[in-house]
């Protein structure tokens, strides 16, 4: 065996053992939920599952803060309570499915502001 092909060799396994991560990763079923504040100020956040007890968070997030977490989910939609100096508002939305992996979006540009977007993984 001479030298490229050894690398040619090393170089598939590599890539299978990733590729196989990947995989593993996708039909866990896990979920990422990222929570972003995009605004100008702090806000107190608290992010839930309207089936209660599958994914709650809550914090204080400065400005451009970030809080990414992994969850598994059956069906369910989100509630966001988002309060600063104005008050309190509430958002619902973003609806997730049983045993896909998938990425929630929840994006604060104030507290009136809130979008949640739910997309599947890639290749499903």
């Amino acid at each position: 065996m001479n030298r490229r092909r050894r690398w040619l060799i090393a170089l598939g396994v590599l890539g299978l053992i990733v590729a196989g991560l990947v995989a593993a990763v996708l039909f866990s079923g896990r979920s990422l939920v990222v929570i972003h504040n995009r605004s100008g100020g702090p806000l107190i956040l608290s992010v839930e599952t309207t089936n209660p007890g599958q994914f709650s968070w809550e914090g204080e997030l400065e400005a451009g803060g970030r809080v990414i977490r992994t969850a598994r989910f059956s069906d369910n939609s989100f509630l966001v309570v988002c309060r600063d100096e104005a008050g309190i508002h509430r958002t619902r939305g973003g609806y997730v499915t049983t045993g896909v992996a998938q990425r929630v979006d929840i994006v604060a540009n104030g507290c009136p502001s809130v979008t949640i977007d739910v997309a599947a993984a890639p290749g499903f």
